[in-house]
């Protein structure tokens, strides 16, 4: 009986033993395969002929869209796209900027807008200041207070009489805004 307790602990212990081995030998060649595994740490981004695209848009849909002619150092666009057809009516041009140390700029520029489109799009910002003088236009400046944008800064620039509105909002700093400000021909700071 002895010898069969002796063989039983002996047995076990193997057990363990081996399931410790396979453990080992599993997470090493795991650990194997991920170092030998080539990845890509490019950036899957690339960058879009945003001078292309508004000039397509321009031609297509007869409207000016705001496109800067040259670009700061170091900054490329992701995105241009023109929205013709949207559920809620308003045509919108939408260019986007990627600055040297990943910060953002985006640009949308609204046709034929309306009190309601443009509260839909001020959910979850407030007003800081609103600047008149610009043109036929006026300026207001917002800051995020939800959780997903807050203190983003977001500026509503209102041009043509109410009739067209540039949102212009990302995560640059007020002077990159301003310098972008100047690039689309916007005029404010």
């Amino acid at each position: 009986m002895a010898e069969q307790s002796s063989a039983a602990k002996h047995r076990a212990r193997q057990t363990l033993i081996n399931l410790v081995l396979a453990l080992g030998a599993t997470v090493a060649i795991a650990l194997v395969l991920v170092m030998i595994v080539p990845r890509d740490d490019s950036n899957l981004i690339k960058p879009v002929d945003y001078k292309t695209i508004a000039g397509s848009v321009e031609t297509s849909a007869s409207v000016d869209v705001l496109s800067p002619t040259e670009m700061p150092t170091g900054w490329w666009a992701n995105s241009a796209r023109w929205a013709g057809a949207p559920a809620d009516g308003v045509k919108y041009w939408h260019i986007g900027f990627v600055g040297p140390k990943n910060q953002y700029i985006g640009v949308d520029q609204a046709f034929d807008i309306n009190p309601t489109w443009v509260a839909q799009k001020l959910v979850g910002y407030e007003m800081v200041t609103m600047m008149t003088g610009y043109g036929a236009g006026s300026v207001s400046e917002y800051k995020g207070i939800t959780d997903k944008n807050r203190d983003q800064p977001l500026w509503f620039y209102e041009r043509d009489s109410g009739t067209q509105g540039v949102f212009y909002t990302g995560t640059a700093s007020k002077a990159e805004f301003a310098q972008f400000a100047k690039l689309l021909d916007l005029h404010f700071n």
